[in-house]
Order: structure tokens, then C-alpha cells, then sequence
């Protein structure tokens, strides 16, 4: 299965109907995780990508029993208890992304719109040697950086830069979604250039 990547808008709302919908799904360790976000538009986002994973797997022909066998693993990564299929989930002011793949994925998403700050474009040049250009340039390697790390179960950003992971060898894509999102999807094997993209009205 080619990575395939799903956007949806946040959810504007999530009452007691959506979570106790969820809760027929998912195991209580990630439903109960939702009312430990760090705010209620975190809070919001993470109940978007659990809603967008039911329809993902119905739309893939895949068991939403499965479902119920996502976990965190001890580094607070979201995996499947078989392993398969690989989902990677990021998000944005108000969208989230998710790729779902047969192989290891990972996938970020930023909102170009915000200028980043001097300091953060110091240190993204200093670690990785490069010279950014201007706001997109900085978003196109930042989120493709992001999305290698998210590659790794066990491995955060400081790996990646320090560990010299950036040095091995990833296949990336990139695309901007409505002329603002960045999204950068990595792999570990070739990706297709004309990766199927679908929005999800959520």
C-alpha cells in the first residue's frame, strides 16, 4: 500500500456523543488521553484524527477492530499492536493530517502563514548546514525533518540531528495543501510521486 494521505478540518466541537462514539473503537488508554491535551484546540485536534481514522480504515476496506489496538508506545508514539498497517497523524491550526501505509511513514504538516522566529532559523541552519532562502524555504525543510523523525518509534529530533539519521538515506515528498499547508511525507522506501491525497469532511 503507497502512503495515503487524508486532511480534515478540526472539528469545531466534540461533545459527549462524539466521545462515547469513539469509545466503541478505541481502547479507553486513548480515549481517556483526550481530556489530557494541553488545551481545549489540542484537545479538538486529537479527537479529529481519531473520527478521521474510523472513516480512514472503512474507506480502506481495513477492520475497525483494529482499531482498538492502538497504543502509545513509551515514547508517546501512536502504534498499532501488529504493527501494521503504519499511521502517522500531525497537525496544524486547523487541520490534521494522517497517512496510513503498509510501510514506515511518518508525516508533518505546517501552517506557512506564521513567520518563524530568527532564533528557530539560526538553529535549523546551524544543524543542518544550510542556508534557508525565505519563510517556505524554512518550512519545506523543517517539515521534512519532522516527518523523517516521525519515521522512528523510538527516536525524537535530537536523534535525528545529533544521532546522524538525516545522514541515512529517506525518501521524501512534499506538497502544499490550499496554497498555506506544507506537508511533508517520509518513508523509508520510494514514494510515489502522485500519491493519492483525499480530504475528509469530519
Amino acid at each position: 500500500m503507497n502512503p495515503l494521505v487524508f486532511i480534515a478540518e478540526v472539528m469545531p466541537e466534540a461533545g459527549k456523543d462524539k466521545i462515547n462514539a469513539l469509545r466503541g473503537y478505541f481502547s479507553d488508554e486513548i480515549v481517556n488521553r483526550l481530556d489530557k491535551s494541553p488545551g481545549p484546540g489540542h484537545r479538538l485536534k486529537r479527537v479529529t484524527s481519531r473520527m478521521m481514522l474510523v472513516r480512514i480504515f472503512n474507506e480502506l476496506g481495513l477492520e475497525t477492530s483494529r482499531l482498538k489496538g492502538l497504543h502509545y508506545n513509551p515514547h508517546g508514539k501512536l502504534v498499532t499492536d501488529t504493527g501494521k498497517p503504519h499511521i502517522s497523524i500531525s497537525y496544524s491550526t486547523n487541520i490534521v493530517a494522517c497517512v496510513v501505509s503498509s510501510s514506515k511513514v511518518g508525516i508533518d504538516v505546517e501552517d506557512t502563514c506564521y513567520q518563524p522566529a530568527a532564533r528557530s532559523v539560526d538553529l535549523l541552519e546551524k544543524l543542518t548546514k544550510r542556508k534557508i532562502k525565505d519563510q517556505l524555504d524554512f518550512f519545506s525543510l523543517w517539515t521534512q525533518i519532522e516527518s523523517i523523525a516521525k519515521l522512528y518509534d523510538d527516536k525524537g529530533l535530537a536523534k535525528i540531528f545529533y544521532g546522524g539519521l538525516l545522514s541515512e538515506k529517506h525518501y521524501t515528498r512534499q506538497f502544499l495543501f490550499k496554497n498555506k499547508y506544507m506537508v511533508s511525507i517520509a518513508s523509508a522506501t520510494r514514494l510515489n510521486a502522485t500519491g493519492q491525497v483525499k480530504t475528509l469532511m469530519i
